[in-house]
């Protein structure tokens, strides 16, 4: 049986081929913003449930860890001004076809008055999502209606996405018939029951776990470098200007999502201790900072040099003030920003190394 989340289907729908290709998760993968959003949706549910104010939360912390912020609070207004005391949030819209698939999903928040849905979904990341044609949405919408028996005219499918600029702003919607959300219930029916075997490079690469693997992104990728090279043309007709636009941007994306892919598994091989020709790991660090503890009443005892003026000064401006360079490296560390992938000449290296040029 094929299973299936809400929020996979996009992906799945672009490419069928996907849901074969197995796939590794990034190593290292950086969960922050994932951590960030699912503070802010618990933000939203202790709103909505009357639990506290949205006020009451800010300098708490969240049960992933993550404390809710003023700005976070400020980002969700919008969402909660329109959803809150109306409707339900966290619904179960999952639905089968057995013995074929199963689809699981939960909605954000869904209501319905006057023959009308209203299905809403709250994004915290940075990449734009729409609502128009957002399988995701409308899989949420089949499997409230089928699982509940009430009749709708139209559907209105909600994205609230607060952090990245949108032109349209931070709340869009995308109005459909009933009988338009038949049709395309019938063609998410059809590639469920019958999924292609294809795989096909889209924008919605970028969180497949298979990238390094796929074949079609590895062609998409060599296609982009192609594209990216074309010679500028100042005498371009704007139609084309448009065309072009559109094209190197997709290509830009095309090869970000493959280098960040291919990167994550070297960098994975080159810790592991294998050698990838050309290549190596390197430590990067942050900006230098104060250890902690070290306030400025500790630097005017160890050097007389004041270092609060009006607040504790950076460890460079210390050393400007007067601060000994060995004071101020025994104070201050660098923290790690993870390691990076840095190609690295074999002939260079040597070069380096012994003082001269191979031949």
């Amino acid at each position: 049986m094929l299973s299936l989340t809400a929020t996979q289907l996009p992906r799945f729908m672009a490419c069928n081929g996907s849901r074969l290709m197995g796939g590794s998760p990034p190593f290292d993968q950086d969960d922050s913003v994932t951590e960030e959003g699912n503070a802010a949706h618990w933000l939203i549910e202790q709103v909505f449930t009357g639990q506290f104010t949205a006020e009451e939360l800010i300098d708490r912390k969240a049960p992933n860890g993550v404390y809710i912020t003023a700005e976070m609070v400020e980002h969700c207004e919008e969402y909660l001004i329109d959803t809150q005391g109306v409707g339900v949030t966290e619904v179960d819209t999952s639905y089968s076809g057995p013995p074929c698939y199963e689809i699981r999903g939960r909605a954000d928040h869904i209501r319905h008055n006057q023959n009308r849905l209203y299905v809403s979904d709250f994004k915290y990341g940075w990449k734009i999502v729409e609502p128009e044609n957002n399988w995701t949405l409308i899989s949420h919408a089949i499997g409230f209606l089928s699982r509940n028996a009430i009749t709708i005219s139209d559907i209105h499918l909600r994205i609230y996405q607060p952090r990245p600029f949108h032109p349209d702003g931070s709340a869009r919607q995308w109005i459909i018939s009933y009988d338009e959300l038949m049709q395309y219930w019938q063609t998410l029916r059809t590639a469920l029951e019958n999924p292609s075997d294809h795989v096909v490079s889209s924008p919605h690469c970028y969180k497949c776990p298979s990238l390094s693997q796929c074949p079609a992104a590895q062609i998409a990728s060599m296609n982009a470098v192609d594209v990216a090279h074309k010679a500028f043309d100042s005498e371009i007709d704007n139609e084309r200007l448009s065309w072009m636009l559109d094209n190197l941007k997709r290509a830009q994306d095309v090869l970000k999502q493959s280098l960040d892919a291919y990167e994550d598994v070297a960098l994975h091989r080159l810790k592991a201790g294998q050698t990838i020709p050309e290549y190596t790991a390197q430590s990067g660090l942050g900006k230098t900072r104060w250890k902690d503890g070290v306030d400025g009443n500790l630097m005017l005892a160890l050097t007389g040099v004041n270092v609060t003026a009006p607040k504790m000064i950076t460890p460079n401006q210390a050393k400007e003030a007067g601060v000994p360079e060995d004071i101020v490296k025994a104070y201050t560390e660098r923290p790690s920003t993870g390691f990076k992938l840095v190609r690295q000449s074999v002939s260079k290296k040597a070069e380096k190394l012994f003082g001269e040029k191979m031949l």
